[in-house]
């Protein structure tokens, strides 16, 4: 009997993340980019089914899972490449990609730091000492970290792709008029600019019988629609915010000259008064920590029937300085 049994509930937990990859590879149409993300998917679930089979004895197995993990590591750097910066990869080791995407401050912090995280504790080890074998555990732990890093990569490839699909049919549509908005305060552009975003975004929502965004997708869009209404306004999405020995991140930090405001999204549920109140009190823990005081929190509408926004005000005082939060939601959606 081995020393080490993958607790059911990991297992299904590793078992749903890979359902959850899956559906976020589907999300790109390129064949190119398609082809990569199923490779670097068939080696992950090629890995899970060695780490079964060395459970019934053949252990050797556990370092098999190991050296396709690395396999999905450096495809799925390859495919964040070809995404991230518009360029082959082909022609590329995996070294140089590893240094370029790290030395150009290509990856954002979070999928940095899991990147960082694989490499030390898994390729670098497997592949410097060919003697070297990996245990149950170790196996299982390469699996879960594989995944976890994919996972993430993916929402920063997903915001991306949608950043440049959004930039390209605003170009073409030839229907934004930013001049109309650039003489406002920056809390009454954005406010302005997020309410006009809600009558085109259920265009682009995924599935009918049970429709939805992706997050990072949604952020991507945002991301280019404030970009195209004024060069003024910067915008940095998964704003990083010191807190103590953690960090929080902040859906986008948006400034324009002296003045910045917090945007958080949320997905549409049933529950929106939910997600209103848990969203505010998120917000206000961001502000807080960040000493920024004007926040957004935007649940977009999922269809074209529900694009009536309702926006208001809420207030609060912390150490006697006022923080602001604008609310802006769907009105069928709160009824």
């Amino acid at each position: 009997m081995p020393l080490f049994m993958a607790p059911l509930s990991l297992k299904d937990d590793i078992m749903d993340l890979l359902k959850l990859i899956k559906e976020k590879c589907d999300s790109f149409s390129d064949p190119e980019i398609v082809q990569g993300l199923g490779s670097v998917t068939s080696h992950i679930e090629i890995a899970e089914r060695h780490l079964d089979k060395g459970k019934t004895g053949e252990d050797y197995l556990f370092t098999d899972v190991v050296y396709r993990t690395n396999q999905a590591f450096e495809g799925s750097l390859k495919e964040a490449y070809r995404v991230l910066t518009g360029n082959k990869p082909e022609k590329l080791t995996p070294y140089k990609i590893e240094q370029y995407l790290e030395q150009n401050s290509i990856l954002k912090e979070r999928v940095l730091s899991l990147f960082k995280n694989y490499r030390e504790e898994w390729r670098n080890k497997s592949t410097h000492d060919y003697k070297l074998y990996f245990s149950e555990q170790e196996a299982f732990l390469a699996i879960v970290n594989i995944c976890a890093f994919f996972n993430i990569l993916l929402d920063q490839m997903i915001e991306k792709k949608a950043y440049i699909q959004e930039k390209i049919e605003l170009s073409k549509s030839g229907t934004f008029t930013p001049k109309q908005i650039q003489d406002k305060n920056l809390l009454e552009q954005i406010i302005q600019l997020l309410v006009k975003f809600s009558n085109d975004v259920p265009s682009k929502v995924q599935g009918t019988s049970m429709p939805r965004y992706f997050e990072r997708e949604l952020i991507g869009m945002l991301d280019a629609y404030m970009d195209a209404a004024d060069e003024q306004i910067e915008v940095i999405t998964e704003y990083a915010i010191p807190a103590g020995e953690r960090k929080l991140y902040a859906d986008f930090l948006v400034r324009k000259g002296e003045s910045s405001l917090l945007i958080e999204i949320k997905n549409p549920t049933k529950s929106i008064a939910t997600l209103l109140n848990h969203g505010k009190e998120q917000l206000f823990t961001y502000m807080n920590a960040s000493g920024i005081n004007d926040g957004i929190l935007y649940i977009p509408p999922l269809r074209n029937d529900s694009t009536k926004m309702i926006t208001r005000e809420v207030e609060l005082k912390i150490d006697d300085v006022k923080k602001r939060v604008v609310e802006i939601f769907p009105e069928k959606y709160f009824a």
